[in-house]
């Protein structure tokens, strides 16, 4: 009896040393990217309620639901970077994030890009 309990705790604890680790989630989607410059009489207020800066992104709100972002996330876009969620966009915008530039003229000259890919960093 005292073997079999042996037997079955060594069982266990190898079982449990070589049970797989949890893999990164990763979850994406194909947007719309534009950029933004806050306008001069505005005081640069994220909806997070940080100031405007680079690095940070406002996302849609289809986008903010479907890939479970939050204020905070960090986001890769593919060939652009990481970015972090700060803003909201109008309700009336899908699958589109903004891109926050210290100048106007480098928001003007940035365009509208389709099809970067986002991607949820954990």
């Amino acid at each position: 009896m005292r073997k079999m309990a042996i037997a079955i705790i060594c069982l266990l604890t190898v079982g449990v040393v070589s049970w797989p680790r949890p893999t990164l989630c990763v979850t994406m989607s194909i947007v719309t990217v534009t950029a933004y410059h806050h306008c001069p009489g505005s005081r640069g207020i994220t909806a997070s309620g940080r100031r405007v800066q680079t690095g940070i992104i406002a996302v849609s709100r289809d986008l903010e639901q479907n890939l479970n972002l939050d204020f905070g996330s960090r986001v890769l876009l593919h060939g652009m970077g990481v970015f972090e969620v700060q803003d909201r966009m109008a309700p009336r915008w899908q699958k589109k994030v903004d891109i926050y530039m210290n100048t106007q003229q480098k928001a003007r000259s940035f365009g509208l890009r389709r099809y970067v890919v986002l991607v949820k960093m954990a």
